[in-house]
């Protein structure tokens, strides 16, 4: 039994919680990289107090998320749905932090933030607190605006602005692909000894196969061919290409397939996502084969993964294909963008395929390749089980760690050894 941890983090989350519904608002691959890093961490010792805002009048001061892990919320800015007005609240939300921090006389070893929002709460509690800082983007603002979607509004100026601070001033930036480590170097100015690649990983013991027509019973659609897209609804995923996609492949053979599409509406969306694309499924005919589930539990997910045919993945852009990676390990091939983060987690031709691009013939053309050869989709399930077995959470919270050592010795020696 661990009776004291080896350290303690704050970790700084200011626009979503860790344990928010997956799929809705702004909730998705970040809130399941938080829980499942703090768990791992806490799984070797280490404790993190996760600070994130208080949404609701139901929400508790203190929730415990593991045996070392809480998650604190605080009450600053918990009146926007908008996450660039939060923007007004980075000082609130610091100020709140610190004070929860000297009420209950906590002492920390570093501060580590995620996303551009967070990062700017950090630069002011690393400021008052004098600790290390370690920062994980999760997505960044020129990379968004290079590879921006049809009708998509582009990331604002003063994003940009902070996330070039963090770039500058975070002792320890963690990206989860090398594309995105140099994305940081040459796009923001950041040092390269300063970033280190570390890729998430995924809960082994939850995504695992199972068979198709199981999973397919479980969720309701008993001897149906069934593809699916799994993410919050916003211009960057792309879900219109698949929709048009799946009414040209319709319209060659395999009428009978099904899209099962998981996730609600993004808020950060000027309009209902969900809704246009619902209207651009009736303009092309295809309603009747087009399912939008709303938001599933994260547990839940794997019985999607494993009774689908193949996951689709037509984002723009993604700094790290978590979905991808979930759905080959149950046994699920995937066809995703060929853009980096997707290009990580997905071999061309071994465990599924990359499209370059967005031409809806091109994607009707890679999920018929899959839906006319059965056995081939099979083998690449299998191929992409074994894949995913290379990343199981804890090396990612071990290779962390590893990284972040040095800054703690380096902060102790200097508290030893002031100047």
């Amino acid at each position: 039994m661990i009776l004291s941890p080896r350290a303690r983090l704050a970790v700084v989350s200011m626009h979503t919680s860790p344990t928010a519904s997956l799929g809705q608002n702004a909730n998705g691959g970040m809130n399941v990289y938080i829980r499942e890093i703090c768990a791992a961490f806490a799984a070797c010792g280490i404790a993190t107090d996760v600070f994130t805002r208080r949404v609701g009048a139901d929400d508790p001061e203190v929730e415990r998320m593991a045996s070392l892990s809480r998650v604190v919320y605080l009450p600053a800015g918990h009146d926007h749905s908008d996450k660039y007005e939060l923007l007004h609240h980075v000082g609130e939300f610091a100020d709140e932090a610190l004070a929860f921090i000297r009420e209950h006389q906590l002492n920390y070893d570093l501060v580590y933030s995620h996303y551009w929002l967070s990062g700017a709460v950090a630069e002011l509690l690393t400021e008052k607190l004098a600790l290390p800082w370690v920062h994980t983007a999760h997505t960044l603002a020129l990379v968004k605006n290079r590879q921006l979607a049809p009708g998509a509004k582009p990331e604002p100026a003063e994003r940009i602005q902070i996330e070039r601070r963090i770039a500058a001033e975070a002792d320890l930036l963690v990206a989860s692909t090398e594309d995105e480590g140099g994305d940081l170097a040459l796009m923001y100015g950041a040092d390269r000894d300063r970033i280190q690649v570390v890729a998430p990983g995924i809960d082994r013991s939850t995504f695992q196969p199972m068979a198709a027509s199981e999973a397919r019973r479980k969720i309701g659609f008993a001897g149906q061919r069934l593809l699916l897209f799994v993410g919050r609804l916003e211009r960057l995923k792309g879900v219109e290409t698949i929709l048009r996609a799946l009414a040209l492949a319709a319209d060659r053979r395999h009428q009978d397939v099904r899209l099962l599409v998981l996730g609600g509406d993004s808020r950060d969306a000027q309009q209902s996502e969900k809704e246009r694309l619902k209207v651009v499924a009736a303009d092309l005919g295809i309603s009747d084969r087009v399912d939008f589930l709303g938001s599933v539990a994260h547990h839940e997910l794997p019985y999607f993964y494993a009774a689908a045919e193949a996951c689709l993945m037509p984002s723009y852009s993604e700094s790290f294909g978590l979905v991808g990676l979930e759905a080959q390990a149950c046994g699920c091939p995937v066809v995703a963008s060929n853009v980096s983060g997707l290009a990580s987690v997905v071999r061309e031709g071994v465990t599924g395929y990359l499209v370059d691009g967005h031409d809806p013939a091109e994607w009707a053309d890679r999920i018929l390749s899959l839906l006319d050869d059965p056995e081939n989709a099979r083998q690449m399930g299998r191929r992409g089980v074994l894949l995913a077995q290379r990343y199981p959470w804890g090396l990612t919270a071990d290779r962390i760690w590893t990284a972040v050592a040095p800054l703690l010795e380096s902060a102790q020696q200097n508290a030893v050894h002031p100047n």
